[in-house]
């Protein structure tokens, strides 16, 4: 029911009737594909709107010490809202980390290459299959594909629209086939210059972080920081959403065990990222024109949004 409310919120922020769509019933199917090329299985979480017609899809990656739970809140908000959405687990950097000594140290180049070919053999899977259990795979249109995911998700997706490393990976880890993206928490590049990293991302891209977005007992990124990837990308569809007291467990879109619920996102910010993060994929992938008028017009977004929270667009 709060996740039905939360969807509720597009009107709520003055989102266009145009850009406004009824709530579908939604199939959701888990599954385990197996990458023979590189002997890993790549869990999956399948959430496919209601009808028969094409739909766009999304794909979320977790971050470090996540699971299939990551981005519960946005994915079924964005199906929906008629997006399918696929959840990735990476092995290697997920939550079998938990209690280990070495928790950290799976921050690496080594661990964001296997997460970056995770999202591609996922694609090449989704190309394939006809079916995954319920989820009819095919309504899946190519040509409208989007990749999202929170911190260490957020550097996975920004490796595969076009993020430039010092020492290129080969083969390269974007994927073309990604138009549009998501990130939440996202940070500067692990090594490297900054404006040499993100100075070739084209694609329309959404940045969503917080005042609070820190956890310098795992990276030293500062919650400003989290800014500077909008900052150094080329302008053109472009935006960068800043939410007052937003912190980093906040933007994993999930809901922990009982006594945490102050790491869960406060109805503002579960219902503003919502709203926002939604009308950016309709503008984007459904040619939603109002939605897009809406994100970029200071009458839009911004208005509906108090002073204390920040909303660009370049």
């Amino acid at each position: 029911m709060r996740l039905l409310r939360a969807c509720l919120i597009l009107s709520a922020l003055i989102l266009p009737v145009a850009a406004q769509a009824a709530i579908l019933p939604i199939t959701l199917c888990d599954a385990v594909w197996l990458d023979a090329a590189r002997s890993r299985e790549v869990p999956v979480r399948i959430r496919m709107p209601a009808g028969r017609g094409k739909v766009p899809l999304i794909v979320f990656s977790h971050g470090l010490g996540g699971s299939l739970e990551a981005g519960t809140m946005w994915a079924h908000a964005w199906a929906t809202q008629g997006f399918a959405v696929i959840n990735l687990q990476h092995a290697g950097s997920d939550s079998a980390l938990f209690g280990k000594p070495d928790f950290k140290s799976a921050l690496n180049s080594t661990q964001l290459a296997a997460r970056a070919r995770d999202v591609q053999f996922a694609l090449n899977e989704v190309g394939r299959k006809p079916f995954e259990g319920r989820c009819e795979l095919r309504r899946i249109d190519p040509t409208r594909i989007g990749m999202a995911g929170h911190s260490f998700g957020a550097q996975t997706t920004l490796a595969v629209v076009g993020q430039s490393f010092p020492t290129p990976f080969e083969p390269p880890l974007a994927d073309p086939r990604i138009r549009a993206a998501v990130g939440f928490s996202p940070s500067p590049p692990l090594t490297g210059s900054p404006e040499a990293a993100f100075a070739n991302i084209r694609i329309p891209f959404l940045s969503v972080t917080g005042t609070q977005d820190a956890i310098p007992n795992v990276i030293a990124v500062t919650a400003l920081q989290r800014q500077s990837p909008y900052r150094l990308m080329p302008p053109g569809d472009k935006f960068l959403l800043v939410m007052e007291g937003g912190t980093h467990a906040m933007f994993a879109g999930q809901s922990f065990s009982a006594g945490s619920s102050d790491r869960e996102p406060t109805p503002h910010i579960r219902d503003t990222v919502i709203a926002i993060t939604t009308a950016f994929w309709r503008a984007v992938f459904n040619d939603d024109k109002p939605a897009l008028r809406w994100l970029q017009s200071p009458e839009g977004a911004r208005a509906g949004l108090p002073p204390q929270d920040k909303f660009e667009s370049k």
